[in-house]
């Protein structure tokens, strides 16, 4: 029984994940080795609208995907956030071979920037 309780949690993962701009934040993510934040993302997925990305992030961080941290060590006053994978996320893509072909993704994402 205690397995099944698992592939639950990991069927509603991949529910998550699976929808295309919260797959591509996440692709991007693994792609780019570091955290990025949300100014770079939305370069980087010019096809999301802000608010959609906003609110996507804010369903990766809530459900353990992404990490986010403030950094207030710029000129203006207020504080700007940085995403980077979660190890929830970095296991998850390590168990769909995303993070073995992580690579091949780095070599593409340094091509679009």
């Amino acid at each position: 029984m205690a397995s099944t309780g698992k592939f639950e949690k990991l069927r509603k993962d991949l529910e998550i994940i699976s929808e295309k701009t919260r797959y591509k934040i996440l692709l991007t993510l693994l792609a780019s080795g570091e955290k990025l934040s949300f100014n770079q993302l939305k370069e980087l997925l010019p096809s999301v609208p802000d608010n959609n990305l906003n609110y996507h992030l804010s369903v990766l961080k809530e459900k353990n995907f992404v990490k986010n941290e403030k950094r207030t060590d710029y000129k203006r006053s207020e504080p700007r956030s940085f995403y980077s994978l979660s190890k929830h996320a970095i296991d998850i893509l390590d168990n769909l071979g995303l993070k073995a072909v992580k690579e091949e993704f780095r070599a593409l994402f340094e091509q679009m920037t």
